[in-house]
């Protein structure tokens, strides 16, 4: 079966802070598609510490559309296996990341980040189109 891989980006919580960016595998190319989220999240403690966390079978959108939703990129299909490991390869990133900020003693980086090296992750290992990884830096973020 084939599976669609999309970054997609909410509006920020405050209008100096950056959109919320995650990853989105779905069977169809609606935008009322349930499927699969990926994302991180921060600890609520203001340390630049984040966790992952992965919710399936629900709308892009949310229910009815949401308020927060903006936009969202096509980042190309992935195979069955390849959906199965996405699990590993956000975890490795959510890592990643936690290390990062925690060596710089500053929340530097974050879910935009996050999604960047799964991305570029995916690219190199050839899982998804070559050019990806700089169609998702040129997306929204603030």
């Amino acid at each position: 079966m084939t599976n669609h891989l999309w970054l997609v980006w909410y509006r920020a919580q405050s209008p100096l802070g950056p959109k919320h960016w995650s990853l989105f595998v779905t069977y169809d190319t609606d935008e009322e598609a349930p499927g699969t989220i990926y994302q991180i999240e921060g600890n609520g403690w203001g340390t630049g510490q984040f966790f992952f966390r992965v919710c399936r079978g629900i709308q892009l959108k949310g229910a009815r559309g949401s308020q927060a939703y903006e936009g969202r990129l096509y980042l190309g299909d992935i195979r069955d296996g390849v959906n199965g490991m996405m699990q590993e390869y956000c975890e490795a990133a959510a890592e990643m990341i936690n290390e990062h900020n925690t060596a710089h003693v500053v929340g530097e980086f974050n879910c935009q980040d996050w999604c960047i090296i799964v991305i570029k992750s995916l690219e190199d290992g050839r899982f998804i189109p070559g050019g990806a990884n700089a169609r998702a830096a040129a997306c929204p973020r603030r």
